[in-house]
């Protein structure tokens, strides 16, 4: 459990640092698109580091916690489709 502690927040901090790398501004999308090239490498590490962020916060969760996240989510659900 501690051992998935610290590697969650070893990937947070990891995101923060690529962040800065990953979203940034350009006035052409040529500018944009000849980045995304440059730096593909970072950029997919920051994606895949939040789908490993999602998994462990999910792990360390109590089971209270889980059924409080699903059900927020499926009153998002409903909400997003007008049904509530």
């Amino acid at each position: 459990m501690e051992n998935k502690k610290q590697e969650l927040e070893k990937l947070i901090k990891r995101n923060e640092e690529l962040k800065q790398i990953v979203f940034v501004s350009f006035n052409t999308e040529k500018e944009l698109l000849d980045y995304r090239k440059k730096i593909a490498k970072e950029r997919d590490e920051y994606y895949d580091n939040l789908e490993q962020i999602q998994q462990l916060e999910w792990e360390l969760m109590t089971p209270e916690e889980k059924e409080q996240y699903l059900k927020e989510e499926e009153i998002s659900k409903l909400k997003r489709e007008g049904k509530l």
